[in-house]
């Protein structure tokens, strides 16, 4: 395994665990999404303007946990295709050592045909990784927007709780139960993009 494979392989499983954990708070604010939901609900007529807003919570928070685990898939195959890249890389290597120790030999080309087959197979697989990759960091970007809208979403319901007469402290202390959960996670993905060492 090259070592730039290998750091990313190793990177690829903490990010799926740092994403094991962002989930389960993505779950959590899953349920206090429809907890908001059921007191604007009771609010009735003078929360209608937050009724939207908790609609928002619950899809935002659906979607996270949904990537979260395309996510984990994603790591695993990054973790298989380092795997394989390196059992390449060792068959190559022996190739290599067998090539030069035939010099004189009948059938010294056929090594080269292998050679050159598991070259380009190495070059596909290089790709494979490169756009794996790529993809792992545009997927924890995206988890990354929603936990902003999240944290937006938040503060205009705690201003708009303020129409709701009684229900005004249940409604803000759920949009600030919210706010640290969107933090929570921005954290789990914010160290997930570090351990990816793409700057975004």
């Amino acid at each position: 395994m090259s070592g730039n494979h290998a750091k990313q392989a190793v990177a690829a499983a903490q990010i799926a665990s740092e994403l094991h954990l962002a989930q389960k708070v993505a779950k959590q604010l899953a349920i206090s999404s429809k907890n908001a939901r059921a007191i604007v609900l009771r609010a009735g007529s003078q929360a209608a303007g937050l009724a939207v807003i908790a609609n928002f919570y619950d899809e935002l928070a659906s979607e996270t946990i949904s990537l979260a685990k395309s996510i984990n898939i994603m790591a695993l195959d990054i973790s298989t295709h380092s795997v394989t890249e390196w059992r390449n890389s060792v068959v190559l290597n022996k190739l290599n050592t067998a090539f030069k120790l035939a010099e004189s030999a009948i059938y010294k080309n056929d090594i080269t045909f292998t050679m050159s087959k598991i070259t380009n197979t190495q070059k596909s697989l290089n790709y494979d990784f490169g756009k794996l990759i790529n993809d792992l960091g545009n997927k924890l970007d995206e988890i990354q927007q929603h936990m902003r809208a999240i944290d937006v979403i938040a503060v205009t319901s705690k201003l708009e709780a303020v129409r709701t007469g009684e229900f005004q402290g249940h409604l803000v202390e759920m949009a600030d139960s919210i706010q640290v959960m969107a933090n929570k996670i921005k954290e789990h993905i914010s160290r997930s993009i570090s351990l990816l060492g793409t700057p975004r």
